[in-house]
């Protein structure tokens, strides 16, 4: 049995970085267009943007880090 990852919302999301829900869709939508990754990795869970929570916590860090 494998440990089930924490889904969060676009919402949560934007609690988590205090980035705008809209910043998050542009994000999604660059990425599709420059076919590489701008913002956390997203997905689409039927019609609904979801995140996984540990890729929202990594690319937090990688911006820490890249900002140190």
């Amino acid at each position: 049995m494998s440990a089930s990852r924490i889904i969060l919302g676009p919402e949560q999301v934007r609690e988590k970085t205090g980035h705008a829900v809209q910043t998050l869709y542009h994000w999604r939508t660059l990425s599709k267009q420059q076919g590489k990754l701008v913002g956390p990795r997203s997905f689409k869970l039927g019609r609904l943007v979801r995140y996984y929570e540990d890729d929202v916590d990594a690319w937090i860090a990688e911006q820490a880090k890249a900002s140190a």
